[in-house]
């Protein structure tokens, strides 16, 4: 088994040219947009956005839920290896925690900036309200990301910078026992919360059009199905360009049928939720709610190409015949294909309840539009929380090792000499 790293480089002319340095200087670019975002909003407060009492929640929000739903592949991939004890995914769920991981920082990042108040982002753990969805939300997303930090700690010390403190080794070991307890929590926490996001929507003034009793279960299959897509397109990169071997064709394989099974199901579930939605019953609220919508933007669109049709149908077609045609360009791209319909289903929930929204008028029932767009500092802080995501990953991708190497370095030297290798007499 190979474990080089290789570097992606370019060729010009004769010369090779390491890309590496390159993408480091354009997020570093990405990090002062982000800094100077960040600055006005805090030294402003969000006067500075678009934002208003009818559409609270804007562009942040669709960058924290999406981040969250894309981090799914960790839970997911943390039951397939230490509950069921799939072993040949144990590499694969080493890039699914660090993808976790900083999924949802990025959303504790995004959140921090979109509270009015964001030196008093503690106040949920000590002020509890037990009656919210937020605060069981905001609850389970702390105590998630303690999960995969804990979870992530062995896969960072892996690396030789820390072989200089063996007490660090020796820790993340004992944390790595524990692995299956964590698991289960994962597991029990991710889909509290992601169940918990799709409910929300059915306290929002505009959960005429979108709620249904479906959508908590269609949040928890759009996050693992949309992130065990994203797992598989940088398991690509990780796996096969930077670090060839490590993982087999056959591990790729299944985690693209069991992404394109649960994009699949998604489907199913998303396609009787519009069949009872549009065309079992008429609502003339509804009606009222997609007319508006469709009058100020593409709705329709988004929803049978952008979630329908490219989000989930196209990808889950493609990941489930990966095996035999074995083409990573069509796999990456399919990918990318449902982590953006992942994206598209967030947008058309938050948008599609809040700039249409239902009057609560008794007989009088009325939709209104409102107005929303996100200004340059709403822009400016969502390219800084991107750049975050990209500058943990681009490092992680470089500089750590994706596998247990003391344990590897132990198989080794207590390895039975092969006939080849024995000296002669």
């Amino acid at each position: 088994m190979e474990r080089t790293i290789h570097q992606p480089k370019i060729r010009l002319g004769n010369r090779e040219i390491d890309l590496f340095p390159y993408w480091m200087g354009l997020l570093g670019i990405g990090w002062l947009i982000g800094f100077v975002g960040f600055y006005q909003v805090l030294r402003y407060g969000l006067i500075v956005t678009g934002l208003t009492n009818e559409v609270p929640w804007g562009l942040w929000i669709i960058v924290d839920l999406s981040s969250i739903a894309l981090g799914g592949g960790a839970f997911t991939l943390g039951v397939m290896v230490y509950l069921l004890r799939l072993k040949q995914f144990e590499n694969v769920g080493r890039l699914a925690v660090l993808i976790g991981f900083l999924g949802y920082s990025s959303a504790g990042m995004a959140l921090f900036f979109d509270i009015g108040q964001p030196l008093r982002f503690w106040h949920p753990v000590v002020f509890w309200q037990p009656h919210s969805l937020l605060w069981e939300i905001t609850m389970c997303v702390i105590l998630y990301l303690t999960v995969l930090a804990l979870e992530l700690f062995p896969s960072i010390v892996e690396h030789e910078f820390f072989d200089r403190w063996p007490f660090l080794a020796k820790t993340a070991h004992f944390v790595h026992r524990f692995t299956p307890i964590l698991a289960v929590a994962g597991l029990t926490l991710s889909i509290l919360h992601q169940a918990s996001l799709g409910a929300t929507y059915g306290v929002l003034s505009g959960r005429g059009l979108w709620f249904r009793p479906t959508a908590p279960v269609m949040f928890v299959l759009s996050a693992v199905g949309g992130g065990l897509s994203l797992l598989f397109g940088l398991s690509i990169f990780v796996f096969r360009v930077m670090r060839p071997g490590l993982v087999s064709d056959k591990t790729l394989h299944a985690v693209a049928r069991i992404a394109g099974v649960f994009l699949l199901a998604y489907l199913y579930l998303k396609l009787w939720d519009w069949a009872v939605t549009y065309y079992y019953s008429f609502n003339i609220e509804v009606a009222a709610q997609v007319d508006l919508l469709n009058s100020v933007a593409p709705y329709d669109a988004a929803f049978w190409i952008g979630e329908v049709l490219i989000g989930a149908l196209i990808p889950a077609i493609i990941f489930l015949r990966f095996h035999k045609h074995n083409n990573l360009r069509l796999g990456a791209a399919a990918a990318i294909m449902a982590a953006f319909g992942t994206v598209m289903l967030r947008w058309n929930y938050n948008f599609s309840a809040l700039i249409a929204n239902i009057s609560y008028v008794p007989f009088e029932p009325k939709v209104y539009l409102n107005y929303y767009k996100p200004t340059w500092q709403e822009w400016f802080v969502a390219i800084g929380v991107i750049t975050y995501w990209l500058t943990g990953f681009s490092l992680a991708a470089r500089f750590l090792p994706f596998y247990d190497r003391h344990h590897a370095e132990d198989e080794h030297e207590h390895a039975e000499p092969t006939p080849e290798a024995m000296p002669a007499d």
